[in-house]
């Protein structure tokens, strides 16, 4: 990092690594107030697992030639050329004392066991394989590094930060996924440290429908069961719309495998019924990060978008949230409360400016 990091910042970026390397809920929501310095922390973040990343991304990604659905949806084969990227091993600096302490003793809870699967490399560097045209898109799906999904009024801050925070030597290559004129390759995004976009691209992007199995499964849950009556009505009435092969997989950001997603100003995502927040969910992401000085603004229901979004079970279920969490509260507010801290306790870290 090109700047020195308070101690506050320090304890938040220890914290953030405690979280990622549990095996239960890599992530968690950072709600400091604003201006505490909760993307500094991100980037440094960022900056710390970068060779965590980097395995990640060559032991998952291969260099394939994107092909547009419309050209291989003719149930013909297609011959793929695929070449493996070498790791990169670079030292990791300590933390200071104060923040191990913070973390050891905050974080009891939390199983902290690493994740060793990303770290082994196969050990074929090229390869040659045949798939069919009906599961090529799900074969190749490249592992992409960083994800920061922003406002647009934020989006060069975002870009100028990551820049400007970062030594000169330990360059992050960073994207700007935005505007009309953007890639439609999603092997181009895996090969970009940090990729920044918005709310809207990712809504636009991301497949609006569910899966049949996923669908199935929220409609189990109870989840947004308006939406799902709505979006039946689209498909009678629109059969061939739906059919396009092209909507299957969404776009390049939806058709990657991100080895971290974060979310800027996430109580965009608070409202679990909209588009914007289904669209987030559904990004496929090893690690989940909330960035939110206001996390709660009206009502307990907002926490179940973040529950979703950060696949923290049981509670991302929507009958579980409700059952053990809303429930509990009307029968009895003093211990549904308590309980409720407990719950936010493990994944939510917020200082305030007073403190």
């Amino acid at each position: 990092m090109s700047v020195l990091l308070l101690k506050h910042q320090k304890i938040a970026l220890a914290w953030m690594l405690s979280k990622e390397n549990c095996s239960h809920c890599p992530g968690g929501i950072l709600a400091d107030d604003q201006g505490v310095g909760k993307t500094i922390s991100t980037i440094a973040l960022i900056q710390k697992e970068m060779v965590k990343q980097s395995r990640f991304m060559t032991a998952g990604s291969y260099s394939t030639k994107f092909v547009p659905n419309s050209d291989y949806d003719n149930g013909s084969d297609v011959v793929i050329s695929m070449d493996k990227k070498e790791p990169k091993d670079e030292p990791l600096n300590e933390l200071d004392g104060s923040a191990r302490l913070h973390v050891a003793s905050s974080l009891k809870l939390c199983d902290s066991k690493p994740n060793t699967a990303t770290d082994k490399a196969e050990p074929k560097k090229k390869a040659r394989v045949r798939y069919s045209a009906s599961n090529l898109r799900l074969k190749t799906r490249p592992a992409a590094g960083t994800v920061v999904v922003c406002p647009a009024s934020v989006l060069k801050q975002w870009a100028n930060e990551l820049f400007v925070k970062v030594m000169e030597d330990n360059k992050l290559s960073v994207l700007v996924y935005h505007g009309s004129s953007r890639t439609i390759d999603p092997n181009e995004l895996a090969t970009y440290d940090v990729v920044v976009t918005t709310y809207m691209t990712v809504a636009n992007e991301v497949p609006k429908e569910n899966s049949n199995d996923e669908r199935k499964k929220c409609e189990m849950d109870g989840i947004c069961p308006e939406i799902s009556i709505g979006s039946k009505r689209k498909k009678q009435s629109k059969p061939k719309k739906k059919n396009k092969p092209s909507n299957s997989e969404g776009g390049p950001l939806a058709m990657v495998l991100w080895f971290r997603v974060v979310l800027d100003e996430a109580q965009t995502i608070k409202n679990y019924r909209t588009k914007v927040s289904r669209a987030c969910c559904g990004l496929r992401a090893q690690r989940r990060w909330c960035l939110s000085g206001t996390p709660i603004q009206n009502k307990i229901d907002d926490l179940y978008s973040y529950f979703c979004f950060l696949k923290y079970e049981p509670y991302s279920k929507f009958s579980n949230f409700k059952y053990m969490i809303k429930h509990q509260i009307t029968r009895d507010s003093v211990r549904g409360y308590k309980k409720l801290q407990a719950i936010l306790k493990i994944i939510v870290l917020r200082r305030t400016k007073g403190k």
